[in-house]
């Protein structure tokens, strides 16, 4: 960051550094528990089905090979299975209580992750604050820390791998081997993540821009508006080749995987755009293009703020607080796309390691499933919010310079 930037914000204080991981975790802490002291635990559809694992690995006494030869099905979910295990031999009968009170502590480690990664980023302590405020008032990150399910421990899993790997990409001054440790620690969450929720194979995406720029960024400059068009480029041609297998499934040419490919092309001749909710369906697709739009559709579902059947407080509250996201992460875009951070290689890359974890997220669950709750959205939550916050830090930083420009 050069002495301008720096100089754009006063230096907060030694109070107003304490408004950062500390405050954020508990902050967070303090609300989910007062959400699950009034809602109690809830038994999700999949909830029977982690607990069915988790009883089936206490039984054959954590024998892995023996379970997953039994019950292979658990295999894809072997990461939260055990974390149900553990917990359940430890707590014995209350081990319910003891899953969503881990998804509180998750919750609250996930708020604290992404307030240090833009403490260490430079974002100014508002911008920070007002991040914590978004997250205590984010019902999607609440909701679903009541239900014995994996999505609270997979955010703080994705969340950390993800600011993690923006982390790995430092200045020359700081040590190969620090970068190399952080980078390592990265890979070991995203593949925790990936063992946690099958769709954390979309982390390979952050991780491989995180190397890629680890590599590229002291002798390469790369345009960012090029980089852009040929991402949705190539997004787009994967969407129409994904297209093609899903109108004739038999084609698919690998050994491996065809299984998942035939059950999804059984919901794209259905129509299906979000899960169960028959009001977005399209007619059964005939063509490439009848396919292909399916895509496209949800896609745009999956950023929208409401659906038909929500009742009017739930569209209003998701308008209220998912549009602000878009237009901040929006408006981070546009000053990447600019390059109004290059002098600040750190904030430039925590905001390209996070376009590409939102972009990857999106895509895949575009081809894959658009849920019923919008639950597996989840995820880029977090990322829209730091996108958001830097796009707050850069507000602010401009409103300074032109202060201080019309008093001279």
């Amino acid at each position: 960051m050069s002495d301008t930037e720096q100089n754009d914000l006063p230096a907060p204080s030694k109070c107003e550094r304490c408004i950062g991981p500390l405050f954020g975790f508990a902050a967070m802490l303090v609300v989910n528990a007062l959400y699950l002291a009034c809602k109690g635990v809830f038994i999700a559809p999949d909830s029977s089905f982690y607990m069915r694992g988790a009883d089936q690995l206490v039984a054959a006494g954590f024998d892995f090979q023996a379970f997953l030869n039994d019950s292979p099905a658990f295999g894809q979910y072997i990461g939260f299975v055990t974390w149900c295990a553990i917990l359940k031999s430890i707590f014995g009968e209350n081990w319910s209580a003891a899953v969503v009170g881990g998804n509180a502590v998750a919750n609250a480690l996930t708020v604290a992750v992404l307030t240090n990664a833009l403490r260490r980023t430079g974002v100014c302590w508002q911008a920070r604050l007002s991040t914590i405020g978004w997250c205590m008032i984010a019902f999607d990150l609440l909701v679903w820390s009541k239900g014995l399910l994996s999505d609270p421990t997979f955010l703080v899993l994705a969340t950390s791998a993800v600011t993690i790997s923006a982390g790995c990409v430092r200045p020359l001054t700081s040590s190969l081997s620090r970068q190399a440790g952080m980078l390592s620690l990265a890979t070991v969450l995203s593949l925790a993540a990936i063992c946690w929720r099958p769709t954390g194979i979309a982390l390979v995406a952050p991780l491989s821009v995180c190397v890629a720029l680890r590599l590229l960024s002291q002798r390469f400059r790369f345009k960012r508006t090029f980089t852009l068009l040929a991402t949705l480029v190539l997004v787009e041609a994967g969407f129409l080749l994904f297209a093609h297998f899903m109108s004739e499934p038999e084609s698919w040419p690998l050994p491996f995987g065809g299984g998942h490919i035939s059950y999804t092309a059984h919901y794209y001749d259905d129509g299906q755009i979000v899960w169960k909710r028959y009001a977005t369906y399209h007619a059964e697709p005939e063509t490439l293009i009848d396919y292909h739009l399916i895509t496209l559709d949800r896609l745009r579902y999956w950023f929208a703020c409401y659906e038909s059947e929500f009742s009017f407080a739930h569209k209003l509250y998701n308008c209220v607080f998912y549009i602000p996201l878009f237009l901040g992460s929006t408006a981070t875009l546009v000053a990447w796309t600019l390059r109004v951070f290059r002098n600040r290689e750190q904030c430039d890359h925590l905001v390209t390691v996070q376009l590409s974890m939102v972009l990857a997220y999106s895509a895949m669950h575009a081809m894959l499933q658009v849920d019923y709750g919008w639950r597996y959205r989840v995820p880029i939550i977090p990322c829209l919010m730091m996108l958001s916050a830097i796009a707050l830090d850069d507000a602010l930083r401009r409103r300074i310079r032109n202060a201080a420009y019309d008093s001279t």
